[in-house]
């Protein structure tokens, strides 16, 4: 009995100097939370480096270093210095799923910038353990879904069905009308939710433009490189118009394909706009005369997007002077800022609900100006989160430069409700 008295006494002793040596810990820091010390926050970064995705997002972890480093020359956040863990999904759900667990699991991250096509394989689990994520929505519906709450995109979460309708923009339509498209053809990923949902968007504001739906393919491979079937039959149906929301590498083998195959049709991507293309002598001539949906101007940068160019050309050793940023190296750039801003609000000791309670309540967000119009993170779930007006840049690659299209001014539309081809 005294034995056990005295191992009882012992492991009440133990229990305290464990716990007061925690409540020290927390008192030194002034926070609690996971990923959070006296002189830093850990965020976790992820990515396709490798895989088939990897050629739009390879150079994206330098994107996100070089916007925590320009934050951590100016002081870091209330005091602490940002420290990046960065993960390779290797364009595969069940990786980012697996990346996304051990960034919280192992490297005790705060919050998630999650900048992949394939950020919808740990969106489950990020919800489920109420972590921060910040990134685009350019990969799945959850970025404006219930519960995901926890989750910010910098763009509007288009992607998204609300009451059974999905949301686009007008201005699609009109611009591509405005080149002489009268028949349009659609190509998507059939493992990409948002690739679908932005090919049926195009769609759907095409057709309120009066322009007709020629041929359309939603399952396309991902990553793909041969597209010797769809061009003999958008030939065929004689399509002069062609869209598609895919990769790099897609974008510039569907582009060689249309060409090779003799289709005269106006083709517009949503990537590609980047000196890797413009520079490279066998991909500009594949890409040459084509559209680029740009939602940032590079072409004449306001002072936003010059101050973000800066950050490349300091901490990016990588990233040459003049140089367009893909989609993979700016994307990263200002998801990292939305993190940094939840950072922000969330206070000077800050938690993962605070992060997520106060950034709910910005509705007027722009990335310090590098975005052409405010977005809301305020009523999630419903359509309130999209503007009733919407605006983009378009870009037409003339020989090796970009060139502003719709004469270099920003190209703006009204929302416009579609049904969803799931429907």
């Amino acid at each position: 009995m005294k034995r056990f008295l005295a191992r009882m006494i012992a492991v009440i002793v133990l229990t305290a100097a464990v716990a007061g040596a925690a409540g020290t810990a927390a008192s030194a820091s002034g926070s609690s939370s996971p990923g959070v010390s006296s002189k830093t926050i850990t965020i976790g970064y992820i990515t396709s480096d490798t895989g088939v995705a990897a050629s739009t997002f390879t150079d994206g972890a330098a994107g996100a270093l070089a916007r925590i480093k320009q934050q951590n020359a100016a002081g870091g956040v209330n005091g602490r210095k940002l420290v990046l863990v960065t993960k390779d999904d290797t364009s595969s759900p069940s990786a980012n799923q697996t990346a996304a667990q051990e960034l919280v699991q192992q490297d005790n991250a705060f919050g998630v910038i999650d900048f992949s096509a394939l950020a919808f394989g740990g969106a489950k689990y990020l919800n489920q353990q109420s972590i921060p994520v910040t990134g685009s929505e350019f990969d799945g519906p959850e970025w404006g879904m219930q519960p995901n709450s926890n989750m910010f995109t910098y763009s509007a979460p288009l992607y998204t069905s609300y009451n059974g309708k999905m949301y686009t923009y007008t201005f699609l339509g009109s611009f591509l009308k405005s080149v002489g498209v009268t028949k349009l053809a659609s190509l998507a990923y059939g493992i990409s939710p948002s690739a679908t949902d932005a090919a049926a968007a195009a769609i759907a504001s095409a057709t309120k433009a009066g322009i007709q739906n020629c041929y359309t393919n939603y399952s396309v491979p991902f990553g793909a490189v041969d597209f010797t079937s769809d061009v003999l039959a958008i030939k065929s149906k004689g399509c002069n118009g062609v869209e598609a929301p895919l990769v790099d590498s897609s974008d510039i083998a569907l582009a060689t394909a249309v060409k090779q195959g003799g289709v005269n049709a106006k083709q517009l991507y949503y990537t590609g706009y980047s000196s890797d293309v413009a520079n490279n002598a066998v991909t500009a001539k594949a890409f040459d005369g084509n559209y680029v949906e740009a939602g940032i101007n590079f072409v004449t940068p306001n002072a936003g997007v010059t101050t973000m160019l800066n950050a490349f050309k300091k901490y990016d050793p990588g990233y040459k002077a003049s140089d367009i940023p893909d989609l993979g190296l700016y994307g990263s750039y200002i998801a990292t800022d939305l993190m940094i801003k939840g950072l922000q609000v969330a206070g000077k000791n800050p938690t993962r609900p605070a992060f997520i309670k106060n950034l709910r309540k910005v509705s007027s967000y722009n990335a310090n100006g590098i975005l052409p119009g405010p977005v809301s993170f305020t009523g999630f779930g419903t359509v309130t989160m999209i503007p009733k007006q919407g605006c983009t840049y378009v870009v037409q690659l003339k020989g090796t430069k970009f060139v502003l299209a719709n004469g270099g001014q920003l190209l703006c539309g009204t929302r416009m409700a579609y049904t969803p081809p799931s429907s």
